[in-house]
């Protein structure tokens, strides 16, 4: 019998691995943007340089002398637990969910902290609220008294309009039936 010797692109090769992770393991068992996250990070971010210093991040937290594939499924899995906490990642799912691609199509978008935050139908405005309490904390108890008292000016040294000025400013509501300013 004859053989043929050849020889594989490593980087290749693990593009292939991480690819085939993501359809099996990714594609329909989460929502969409992660699924569409995934895709693109490996289709258009991920460069030959980005992707050697994953698997260098790979390589030094497993304490690995090689990259030897036998187990592709958990090294793919370990690989993408890297790729799932860099900024790059985790700005690429977020652009997605803003385009209403998440689990519910709905939340609100914190421009300051570029977080994300889903909510059901009719939960925006308790969203805000949510996150002004853990986030900004200064600005919540004005946020509330002035949201509830409606002849009030001002309320802990900030007055309605710098509160609805933070509000419009900070946060994007996606996928509601109503405008931002429909709530203040």
């Amino acid at each position: 019998m004859e053989t043929l010797s050849f020889t594989c692109d490593p980087l290749t090769l693990i593009r292939i691995v991480l690819q085939r992770f993501v359809e099996e393991n990714i594609q329909g068992q989460y929502y969409r943007a992660k699924q569409f996250a995934c895709y693109e990070y490996l289709d258009k971010n991920l460069t030959d340089d980005l992707l050697n210093e994953i698997l260098s991040e790979f390589v030094k937290r497993h304490n690995l002398e090689a990259i030897t594939l036998l187990d592709w499924r958990e090294d793919a899995r370990l690989i993408f637990d890297i790729i799932f906490e860099r900024n790059d990642y985790k700005a690429l799912e977020v652009s997605f969910m803003r385009k209403g691609c998440g689990n519910t199509g709905l939340g609100v978008y914190d421009r300051h902290s570029g977080l994300f935050y889903e909510c059901g139908m009719a939960q925006h405005w308790q969203t805000i609220r949510d996150i002004v309490r853990d986030s900004y904390s200064e600005k919540h108890e004005a946020l509330e008294k002035l949201y509830c008292y409606s002849r009030l000016t001002e309320y802990g040294g900030f007055s309605r309009e710098e509160i609805e000025n933070f509000v419009m400013d900070n946060f994007e509501l996606v996928g509601g039936m109503k405008s931002i300013n429909e709530y203040l």
